[in-house]
């Protein structure tokens, strides 16, 4: 709310002072661990970069569930006006032009207007942001009405409790795309095996079998007797092509209420639902993927020597209540000026922290790692000497996304080369419904992977979920290591592993071929190992 209202703000002229204010908040908001609709007054004002008239417009949120200015910047906007807001490339200043001095108020417009090559003639736009914008729209228009996994798998999860409380003893399941765990997707699906149920508060019926939760997320309930539960919820939860055929064509309706138990009448072995979407099955065995119980350290977090809410100590406590043996600590490097990257000095002070710290913790252990930006030209941030000193370097993107397949494609492959990269951080730097990847030839960066010994990511954040999961049989062909990486920001943050887990899974990654299923010392031997070159 308060990004948005930044945004607004900012369209609208606004001093930039005000609409700043309120940016910031959002992204102090974004880090915190604790709700901060639960803070005091005086908890509140604690927190650098919320001010007095900020925290009370957080209490303000919280005992109205509205904010007042923001509802006003809203009714000044028309609705397609602020749809703008949301294509990636143009930002509120350009927004306003489009709409104030060009007269248009839908992306529809807009994309019409780079049709017929307005903007490219319009002063302070040209042709190449033209196409950036034309882009920009493409994407929003593909990812119009869909939402991330883990936004509908939590509402999902508060929506049962809800039908549950009105319906005691009803028996129900998470089906479709949810139950398939599918990165982004379009509603709630629900299998209810009652033909007489209640609708609970804020579930709406709107026709049919769709409703609406919380007058916003779609909701799609399916209702069967309970004789058919299992057949009826593996109908409900068909996956790609080969499942279908495989399973579901020769499938015979059966008064199974476990669907695990329909599998095993019909011969065959059970396959995970989110498991279903691919594509061979042959020797396909359950107990070898991995799962979140297997994971044994955590890979990729950020402290506040970059820009991370917490301390080392905090990141290795918490992980250590979390029953996990080491904690990776991988800070931005220097080049990363926009998210406090390390100068020398302040990583040589970093080690010398870690060090303290692995004496007071043992036997857990903290290891000493850096997210390396990756230049433009490929290169890795910090000469050589000073990565030598990393327990190991992750090696990711950040910065001049725009290159063409075969320039990313040779950036990368130059990194995934350099004797002292590990891991290759979150390949694509795509953000789920905001951001697409940068183009790749990614068959190339596998291959490489493959050569060097380099580990590649799976970016847990639930907006990232990178390396797509389509690729990971490829990477498990060539033997290539996954490592699921929560890129943690703040304390919860390092529980967004599952989210990483349940898409490793969609991809049939298993166990051995997981980085951080490795016990301690295990992982030590990898380490050892420095670089296979």
């Amino acid at each position: 709310m308060f990004n948005e209202l930044a945004e607004l703000m900012e369209l609208h002229g606004e001093n930039p002072f005000k609409h700043r204010s309120y940016t910031v908040a959002s992204q102090v908001i974004r880090k915190m661990d604790a709700p901060a609709l639960g803070l005091s007054m005086e908890e509140l004002l604690s927190l650098k970069g919320i001010g007095k008239a900020i925290a009370a417009k957080i209490h303000e949120i919280g005992d109205t569930g509205k904010l007042a200015l923001l509802e006003k910047f809203r009714s000044m906007t028309p609705v397609g006006v602020r749809e703008m807001l949301k294509v990636k490339g143009i930002g509120p200043s350009k927004v306003r032009s489009i709409w104030r001095d060009m007269g248009i108020e839908t992306p529809g417009e807009l994309a019409y207007a780079c049709e017929e090559n307005r903007l490219a003639a319009t002063k302070g736009f040209g042709q190449k942001l033209q196409e950036t914008i034309r882009q920009g729209l493409a994407f929003a228009l593909e990812n119009s009405g869909k939402f991330l996994y883990s936004t509908l798998s939590a509402e999902a999860t508060s929506l049962i409790s809800a039908i549950r409380a009105a319906n005691p003893g009803v028996s129900i399941e998470i089906c479709g795309e949810l139950r398939r765990a599918e990165l982004t997707l379009q509603a709630i699906e629900l299998l209810i095996a009652s033909t007489d149920w209640q609708l609970p508060v804020d579930l709406s019926h709107q026709k049919e079998d769709n409703y609406l939760w919380k007058e916003y997320f779609p909701v799609r309930i399916y209702v069967c007797d309970k004789l058919h539960f299992g057949y009826e919820l593996a109908q409900r939860t068909s996956g790609s092509e080969v499942f279908v055929q495989n399973f579901l064509q020769p499938l015979a309706k059966s008064e199974l209420f476990e669907e695990q138990a329909l599998f095993e009448a019909n011969g065959m072995k059970w396959i995970p639902p989110e498991c279903r979407d691919l594509n061979h099955y042959g020797q396909f065995d359950a107990t070898l993927l991995v799962d979140a119980d297997a994971i044994r350290g955590v890979i990729h977090t950020h402290s506040k020597y970059s820009d991370g809410a917490c301390s080392i100590e905090q990141l290795a406590r918490e992980c250590m209540r979390l029953g996990y043996t080491y904690l990776v600590v991988s800070d931005h490097s220097r080049s990363a000026f926009y998210a406090n990257g390390l100068s020398i000095e302040r990583v040589e002070q970093q080690w010398r922290e870690i060090d303290q710290l692995n004496k007071d913790l043992a036997p857990f252990r903290i290891f000493k790692s850096i997210e390396s930006d990756i230049l433009s030209d490929g290169s890795l941030d910090y000469p050589d000497d000073v990565l030598d000193g990393f327990d190991l370097v992750i090696a990711s993107v950040h910065s001049q996304m725009k290159m063409d397949e075969q320039q990313a494609t040779e950036r990368l492959l130059r990194a995934i080369r350099h004797p002292r990269t590990r891991i290759l951080g979150h390949m694509t730097g795509r953000l789920l419904l905001s951001r697409p990847g940068y183009p790749l030839h990614i068959p190339s960066i596998i291959e490489a992977c493959a050569e060097r010994g380099v580990c590649i990511e799976l970016n847990a954040n639930p907006m990232r979920l990178d390396i797509d999961w389509n690729w990971i049989p490829e990477a498990m062909e060539r033997k290539v290591l996954i490592s699921i990486n929560p890129d943690a920001h703040n304390l919860s943050g390092i529980r967004d592993i599952s989210y990483g887990v349940i898409a490793a899974r969609k991809g049939g990654l298993v166990k051995n071929l997981c980085l951080n299923c490795r016990s301690l010392s295990e992982f030590i031997s990898w380490i050892g190992k420095k670089s296979n070159f």
